[in-house]
């Protein structure tokens, strides 16, 4: 026991801070214990004491404890406290509250030696009362090899605080006192050293989280065990409240688990850095590699190197880690692609595998060492962010298959890019992998949308299909059997030729792809294939036309597809059917249409419509005297025939739904387009051209008499058109006055025997009344020009002869109408009077009835040779009947009757008991 006197006066010293007098008490017999001082200066030294004043002081205790008896004791005259009895001073030593060696807030183990434990102590105090790590470290500095205890205390805990504060940040200030930093643990620890490299700042220096996580993390990292056993002891108390759960497959074997909890909280750290700011997370894995790339500093010198084993875990563990990262990242841009390619290199480096190809290559990497086992064992479930970092996870962990198979993911995401698509690595691998037949068309779409937009050359085209192949097989350079592999890889190829044959021909590269899918020996694609392919091309091209005429817009281009492609399909149907589409659309273009509701015109709307016949009529409507181009709109209304497009119409005219054929079809179109230029005309108060072109286009349509053909083509095709065109116009009422009246009364006369002809019976009433009602119309006139006849007769018979009367001037006489003069030779036939002499001219009426008549209904000889439109239109003079030289002659007045009652004899001819007109 020492001399209470002698404790009195070391706490004497020690509070004023008195190392020489402490040093004098070494020397006394009863001199105090190695503990008992540590304790007395650990109570009272101030904390402020200059470490340099002590070190030495404490360096000779502890060398007498070690060496009690080579310490030579220095001899002292006089006694250190004189003026205090031995009692008092024993009373006032029981009054000491000496503060324990062991910090009772830390965790370190009983056994470890006093000055060991007095040194961390102070170093608690200092740093609690000053805030100064300096004094700390010039406290612990020359004790650092005394223990292992206090080399790995100061390895991982003041050797990061020192840099954090005062190397690296030391603008930053005091980050953490010892205390609440040595009570850090895991991840939050891991945060804390690298939360200020991480932050967002473009100035900082791209290197510090490198730097950082060799020289804040390694050393952090070097007191590991000791916070292992930390938690184990901890463990083993809540042991008894906790229930074991046994490992699953996917997760590290619990030892395993156990080495490397703390760097696992590294790579985190490192897969969320990823996410967030992936340029810098690329930096810090290209510049640090690995927990065996430690910074310790001066204090590394006799550090003794880890476990292989284990650093060879934790690299194969970091490692997957920038795999992850690769894996997490949101970024799609080149300089992500770029630096994944670097990470893969330092990755393939620290794990000793080859190094992965450049992605510029353009021969692209092969999938080498990726065997069908491989892939078939990965799944979705791989690629799900909490499964990443697990070290059954085939897809991250840095083998040759995932090294190799990530290499051609990055090379898919860079051609890509290079195609205007911007792809993740995770997206990509995820299309590669387990992307559906319909995710991959929608992605090669995509691709292939942006390449459209653009104008591009021959050799770009020829180098966007060769990464397209290489997009959907892998592995197609080395002409291996069996399934494709790789982005596209679920796309049929001939799908895949297709899309890039019509994305060829919508950007406008003709050439090339005229020699790759037509000139070849081998083609890619069939010829039928080919075909389809550029039709819809151009048909698409000409859906999205705004204008019909062939040098603009998408019309100029289906123009240009289909003559580069002309020549390959000469016999094609379609190809003539899209090029009478095309021409008829120029041929539009040149007219002003609107649709419903003011939308103007588009050649979609050709394509689009029901009856694309019907849109004539609207131009006709729309364009004054637009009826006078009936030769151009004929035109188009064949080439609307020629293109197919009038196939599923349902029209009047047809007789049934029996199909036509195309000469009918085309038949039917210039009836109907006829039609629509008569009423055009008769709109626009043109009633002569309306009459010519019922006399001279409708009656050119109608079948010659006496003929096979003509019989088999009214038997097939019934005319609805011609009839009530002729109908529309002979019932149309003239205005004209004068001399011109008959002409027009005559002439409508003639149109409405033409409707006669050619309408079905159950229409002949209706024409028949207006016919009646033009005849009426015909005699009133013929009456009234007579009157006006008869008075100036009248007039110049009261004059006398031979007069010479001085009034007596020569009469001019009224110049006689010819038609007048041939209506007037013979009374009008009524209606009645027809009908009575019906039944004797049925043997012999104006339109062939059977093959074995040999009469015609016209009294004219020839007349059976020429159609309706034969019929003169002169003056009455060449027709009348009567006088000398008249025999011979027939009347147009009988020629107009004989085809009317031609018309009644089957119409109404039952009503007098006509026998049947067709009758063997």
């Amino acid at each position: 026991m020492a001399n209470p006197q002698t404790i009195l006066a070391a706490v004497r010293h020690a509070s004023n801070a008195d190392i020489p007098g402490l040093r004098q008490l070494l020397g006394w017999p009863d001199a105090l214990k190695l503990e008992l001082t540590l304790r007395i200066l650990l109570t009272f030294l101030p904390e402020g004491t200059e470490p340099g004043l002590y070190v030495d002081y404490l360096r000779n205790l502890s060398d007498a404890q070690s060496n009690p008896e080579g310490y030579i004791t220095p001899s002292f005259p006089e006694h250190p406290v004189r003026d205090i009895t031995e009692d008092e001073a024993r009373i006032r030593v029981r009054r000491l509250r000496l503060t324990p060696l062991l910090d009772p807030k830390a965790h370190y183990d009983q056994e470890t030696d006093p000055l060991t434990l007095f040194l961390l102590h102070q170093a608690h105090k200092i740093d609690v009362e000053t805030g100064s790590l300096d004094l700390v470290c010039q406290l612990l500095e020359p004790f650092f090899n005394h223990s292992e205890v206090l080399r790995t205390w100061m390895m991982s805990n003041l050797l990061p605080l020192l840099r954090l504060d005062y190397e690296y940040y030391p603008q930053s200030g005091t980050s953490h006192s010892l205390e609440d930093f040595e009570r850090l643990d895991g991840s939050i620890a891991v945060q804390s050293l690298l939360s200020k490299a991480a932050q967002r700042n473009d100035q900082r220096d791209t290197r510090e989280v490198g730097r950082d996580l060799r020289g804040l993390v390694g050393p952090w990292m070097y007191g590991e065990t000791t916070r292992k056993r930390r938690k184990l002891s901890h463990g083993r108390r809540r042991q008894s409240l906790i229930t074991v759960v046994r490992a699953t497959e996917d997760e590290l074997p619990a030892e395993e688990e156990m080495r490397s909890s703390d760097w696992s909280h590294v790579n985190e750290w490192l897969l969320n850095l990823g996410l967030r700011d992936f340029p810098r997370a690329v930096d810090a894995m290209t510049q640090w590699d690995g927990p065996c790339d430690v910074d310790y500093g001066d204090w590394g010198a006799g550090i003794q190197p880890a476990d292989e084993d284990e650093l060879r875990v934790q690299t194969r563990r970091y490692s997957q880690a920038g795999l992850a990262a690769l894996y997490a990242t949101n970024d799609s841009s080149l300089e992500t692609i770029i630096g994944s390619h670097r990470v893969l290199l330092q990755i393939a480096r620290l794990v000793k595998l080859d190094e992965p190809p450049d992605l510029k290559r353009s021969d692209a990497p092969i999938a080498s060492g990726i065997s069908w086992e491989y892939l078939d064992s990965l799944s979705p479930a791989h690629l799900f962010h909490n499964a990443l970092l697990r070290s059954q996870n085939p897809l991250t962990s840095p083998t040759v298959p995932a090294v190799s198979l990530f290499n051609l993911v990055l090379a898919s995401c860079y051609k890509l890019l290079n195609l205007g698509n911007l792809k993740t690595s995770r997206s990509v691998a995820e299309l590669a992998l387990f992307g559906t037949e319909a995710d991959q068309v929608a992605e090669l779409k995509k691709t292939l949308y942006t390449l459209k937009a653009e104008k591009m050359d021959e050799k770009l085209w020829a180098s966007i299909r060769r990464q397209m192949l290489w997009l959907r097989n892998w592995e197609h350079q080395l002409n291996k059997q069996g399934e494709p592999r790789g982005v596209f890889s679920k796309i049929a190829k001939i799908d895949l030729e297709v899309e890039l044959l019509r994305a060829m021909l919508e950007g406008g590269c003709y050439s090339l792809a005229e020699d790759i899918y037509c000139k070849q020996t081998n083609l890619p694609i069939s010829k039928d294939t080919v075909e389809r392919t550029v039709l819809n091309a151009a048909l698409s091209a000409y859906d999205a036309a705004s204008n019909g005429n062939r040098n603009r817009g998408g019309v100029r281009k289906a123009s240009e597809i289909i003559s580069t492609f002309r020549n390959y399909f000469p016999r094609s149907t379609p190809f003539t059917q899209t090029t009478a589409l095309l021409s008829a659309t120029h041929d539009m273009s040149f007219y002003s249409l609107t649709l419903q509701h003011g939308v103007p015109f588009q050649p979609v709307n050709i394509r689009a419509h029901k009856d694309p016949m019907s849109l004539i009529g609207k131009i006709l409507g729309q364009n004054p005297r637009s009826y006078a181009h009936l030769d151009n709109l004929q035109e188009i209304g064949q080439n609307l025939v020629t293109a197919g497009l009038t196939d599923s119409v349902q029209d009047s005219s047809a007789a049934s739904d029996a199909p036509r054929n195309p000469q009918q079809q085309a038949l039917i179109a210039r009836r109907r387009i006829t039609r629509m230029a008569i009423e055009a005309a008769l709109e626009e108060d043109d009633f002569d051209t309306a009459y010519s072109y019922v006399v001279n286009r409708l009656a050119a349509d109608q079948p010659r008499p006496n003929t096979l053909d003509s019989l088999r083509d009214s038997a097939t095709v019934q005319d609805d058109i011609s009839w009530r065109a002729a109908y529309t116009a002979g019932r149309y009422p003239t205005s004209n006055a004068g001399n011109s009246t008959l002409r027009r009364l005559e002439q409508r006369m003639e149109l409405l025997s033409q409707a006669l002809l050619l309408a079905p019976p159950s229409a002949l009433s209706e024409v028949l009344t207006v016919w009646q009602k033009c005849e009426q119309q015909v005699t009133t006139q013929i009456a009234k020009e007579t009157e006006q006849e008869q008075k100036w007769d009248e007039k110049g018979d009261r004059k006398v002869p031979g007069g010479f009367a001085a009034d007596a001037s020569p009469i001019a006489q009224k110049v006689r109408d010819p038609i007048r003069s041939a209506l007037v030779e013979e009374a009008p036939m009524g209606l009645f009077d027809m009908a009575r002499g019906a039944a004797a001219t049925l043997s012999k009426s104006a339109f062939p009835l059977s093959r074995s008549q040999k009469t015609a209904s016209y009294p004219a000889k020839g007349s059976h040779d020429r159609p309706l439109s034969g019929i003169s239109a002169g003056s009455s003079d060449e027709g009348s009947v009567g006088g000398a030289g008249g025999s011979g002659r027939v009347r147009k007045r009988d020629m107009v009757s004989s085809m009317v009652t031609g018309g009644l004899a089957s119409g109404i001819g039952w009503v007098i008991g006509a026998p049947p007109v067709r009758q063997e």
